[in-house]
């Protein structure tokens, strides 16, 4: 792993999630990777020089609009950290400039602008990564590698389960932005913030199987009141829930149930059944493990580090059943001895190192895992669901492909003036 050469690095969006990403950056620095912030983009003029003051970033580089940052010419990579219905709009405005990118989730609030993004990858020939931090640990290799294996045998079902007691960001949970909740720029609730976790944890797992259709069901009937309506300017309903159940070809269905907020202490874990033996995955990451937690040990946003588990269920050859645990934490033994077998896999278990890895060379296309594919094929799902509530009855692959439409903002009110975005029309394969 080449840790030497240098990575020059811009930020757009210096909200929360941007901590996390120079959480990260911190972390990677102290194991001796060469990486710098060079410059970030900001329309909060206040945020933007907290920011710039906090991490040490001169002033001459530090932008409101981010247009003017992207003149530059020391910029090796842009990290996109803005909200879910701008991903497309700006990650594109990114490339077209001539820059790889690294986008926030869920790559886009809408399968239409998610395929627009993916295909902007070719047309600017640039690289492209979206943040799924799930997939990157031992829990979803081993997983994976199960599967693979036939230790499960025919895979015939699967849960993806997602579940907050009263978790609306913006609205229980003040300490994110209201604009969560906002049905222009957050657009949708759980299953396109939180779902892509374990959604693309199930299909990146299971092999990236080819959905067939799905009936979906989404709801905001959870408590709500007038003082917190008026605090948060919430003016429209986002969902709180979304369920679902997919069929997928070669005989395989999952159910899907992601929620913000449910009167309900424990829904369950996802799982995944095989005729010989079946999966449950219990603390899926969402936080980005380890690389993601500052020295202060607060993790940004609140919320504890999670701690990644497999249990094993299944029968031998002798037709008895058996269960194992598997601890498969970055942290502990199991991710410890891996690393010493195998010090390269230090690439797969961090969003961000594997996109440093893969600009530095050490990833090719084959080599590191293809995060845009499976943000976009979760969204494909996602959309499924969104679609047949909207129409009340199951959907096909082939109408959610042709229904879908792009909802990506294409203008942007600013303190400085309106940016207009440019970027393709969706078009059905």
């Amino acid at each position: 792993m080449n840790k030497d050469k240098e990575i020059r690095i811009a930020i757009i969006g210096c909200g929360m999630i941007s901590h996390r990403h120079m959480t990260v950056i911190d972390n990677l620095k102290r194991r001796g990777h060469k990486l710098t912030v060079v410059a970030a983009a900001e329309i909060d003029k206040d945020r933007l020089e907290a920011f710039g003051k906090q991490y040490g970033i001169p002033e001459d580089c530090l932008y409101q609009d981010f247009r003017e940052m992207l003149k530059r010419d020391d910029i090796d990579e842009v990290e996109v950290c803005v909200h879910n219905n701008l991903h497309t709009s700006v990650a594109t405005a990114v490339m077209a400039a001539g820059f790889p990118c690294y986008s926030e989730k869920p790559m886009a609030a809408s399968y239409a602008d998610a395929k627009i993004l993916y295909d902007a990858q070719k047309k600017y020939g640039q690289k492209l990564a979206i943040q799924i931090s799930s997939i990157y640990n031992p829990q979803t290799r081993i997983a994976k590698r199960l599967i693979e294996n036939g230790d499960l045998g025919k895979v015939y079902h699967a849960r993806s389960v997602g579940h907050r007691r009263q978790g609306r960001p913006g609205y229980d949970m003040p300490f994110f932005s209201p604009a969560f909740i906002d049905p222009k720029i957050g657009v949708h609730g759980p299953l396109f913030d939180l779902g892509i976790y374990h959604l693309a944890q199930m299909l990146y797992v299971m092999g990236m199987p080819e959905l067939e259709s799905v009936y979906g069901f989404t709801s905001c009937d959870y408590w709500t009141d007038p003082a917190i309506d008026r605090i948060t300017n919430r003016t429209a309903p986002v969902e709180d829930l979304s369920v679902g159940l997919a069929r997928f070809k070669g005989g395989l269905s999952m159910d899907i149930y992601e929620d913000w907020a449910m009167h309900m202490d424990e829904i369950g874990p996802s799982f995944i059944a095989g005729s010989l033996g079946g999966l449950k995955f219990t603390d899926v990451d969402q936080t980005g493990g380890p690389m993601a937690v500052p020295a202060s040990g607060q993790i940004v946003g609140g919320g504890i580090l999670q701690k990644p588990r497999l249990e094993w269920f299944g029968v031998n050859k002798e037709g008895e059943l058996f269960d194992n645990k598997l601890e498969c934490a970055i942290g502990d033994i199991t991710g410890q001895q891996e690393l010493m077998l195998h010090p390269e896999m230090e690439m797969y278990n961090d969003n961000q190192l594997q996109w440093y890895s893969y600009l530095r060379g050490d990833l090719t296309d084959e080599t590191r895992i293809d995060s845009p594919y499976i943000a976009m094929k979760t969204a494909f799902l996602s959309e499924g669901v969104m679609l047949s509530n909207e129409l009340g009855r199951s959907v096909t692959a082939e109408e959610i492909n042709e229904k879908a439409k792009s909802i990506a903002l294409r203008e942007q009110e600013t303190p400085f003036g309106t940016i207009h975005y440019d970027f393709d029309e969706y078009r059905p394969d």
